[in-house]
């Protein structure tokens, strides 16, 4: 099968968000058993991307955005991609079919994938280009639900709240479009399809659970870190709910935890903090920043216990399931624990900053506590998000082709129920 995979991040190792990692798996395991062609806008991100990772399994093609003409269209395009991307998306489309490689592409694809909402924000018109073509939809997470969120938590900026106002006002008729356009939507839990459930549509939704096993995993839950107690805070920096997450737990959640438990650490791992972040961490008692590292398994290894302070945000926060793949403990809040379904796997959730750093210091100071939850969390995801089990998923959504004598179908890919 020939796949056309369109995304705004060009997949590679060490890519610095959950949602990149979970691309390029994805991309990985698709290869193995499709033609697939990965094309995104080129951008010094993407380009690279391209550098880190000299060979992949599958194809890889950057378009250049052909460059607005006028101060007036360019100056609309450079508020609409700070504002709402998923509308500034002309200069791209038109790249890609300006391109013949891509256009070739296309025409001769059995699937179109798009990979999160700015992808999705071509569906329309790749649908009138190729009527015939099957499309699929890859959503990480549902864009509206982080937006009222966002516009309805307590703090955040009045500047942050007008701009997510403005993005809830124009995605959700987005979401309803791309509902009806798509033949297939993806989406990584139930809670997920439940809420684009509600904006009706002619696509088929389907489940999957990321692959998230990674061979450094211990092969148990059983080992604990041997060196002085550290509580580990994991996210993309440069995303508002990652930072808002990290400057809620320096001020209103560490104080607390270091007084209890004097001889802890907090480790914030993540790439592209702000100056602000910065020196707060800087001025914070026992706090490392480390910015962008090669491989997070350090952190994991020497980790206590992993925190997940999200106050905002949508879809699941892989940054859970991966602690808990590690067997580690994990304290989060309902908005970190959401979509995630296992039985009883978080160690605590919380939402008052005092009940929170009060997990974490009962964690801190008898580890043991943690035993039963670290091991049901730990079978759990491992069953849930392993390589294998994706694979299936992968199944679904991409059968093999039919084999002479199959009657033209390889294979029956279900409806959800």
């Amino acid at each position: 099968m020939n796949i056309v995979s369109i995304a705004p991040y060009l997949p590679c190792r060490g890519i610095p968000h959950a949602g990149g990692e979970f691309y390029r798996r994805h991309a990985d395991l698709v290869a193995a058993s499709h033609s697939v062609l990965v094309v995104a806008p080129r951008n010094a991100e993407n380009e690279l991307a391209l550098e880190r990772d000299a060979e992949a399994s599958y194809r890889r093609l950057l378009v250049t955005p052909e460059q607005p003409q006028g101060p007036v269209r360019a100056g609309y395009y450079f508020v609409m991609s700070r504002v709402a991307p998923f509308l500034a998306i002309r200069p791209f489309w038109r790249a890609l079919v300006a391109d013949p490689a891509v256009l070739s592409a296309l025409r001769q694809a059995d699937r179109i994938e798009l990979q999160w909402f700015n992808a999705l924000a071509l569906a329309s018109r790749l649908r009138r280009a190729l009527p015939e073509t099957h499309q699929v939809g890859v959503f990480h997470d549902v864009v509206s639900q982080g937006q009222r969120r966002m516009f309805l938590t307590p703090g955040v900026s009045p500047r942050w709240r007008l701009v997510a106002l403005v993005q809830l006002v124009l995605a959700l008729p987005l979401e309803r479009r791309f509902l009806r356009v798509l033949d297939t939507a993806v989406v990584v839990s139930e809670k997920d399809r439940a809420l684009l459930k509600r904006r009706r549509g002619r696509a088929r939704i389907v489940v999957v659970s990321p692959p998230l096993e990674d061979e450094d995993m211990p092969s148990g839950p059983g080992v604990r870190s041997l060196g002085p107690p550290e509580v580990l805070f994991v996210g993309a920096l440069d995303r508002l709910e990652n930072e808002d997450a990290a400057h809620w737990l320096i001020n209103d959640i560490w104080p607390r935890v270091i007084s209890e438990v004097p001889d802890t650490r907090l480790t914030i791992a993540g790439a592209n903090p702000s100056a602000h972040l910065r020196r707060q961490a800087e001025s914070a008692a026992k706090v490392t920043l480390t910015d962008y590292v090669d491989s997070l398994s350090p952190y994991y290894r020497r980790a206590s216990v992993v925190v997940a302070p999200m106050r905002l945000g949508a879809g699941v926060k892989l940054k859970s399931l991966v602690a808990m793949l590690w067997g580690l403990p994990v304290v989060a809040t309902s908005v970190a624990a959401e979509g995630v379904t296992g039985p009883q796997v978080f160690y605590a959730v919380e939402d008052d900053s005092a009940d929170f750093a009060d997990a974490v210091v009962a964690v801190l100071k008898d580890p043991s506590s943690a035993d039963d939850v670290r091991a049901r969390a730990f079978e759990w995801s491992h069953d849930s998000y392993s390589t294998a089990q994706y694979r299936r998923s992968i199944e679904q959504l991409y059968p093999p082709r039919a084999l002479p004598g199959d009657g033209g179908r390889a294979e029956t890919v279900t409806e959800e129920p």
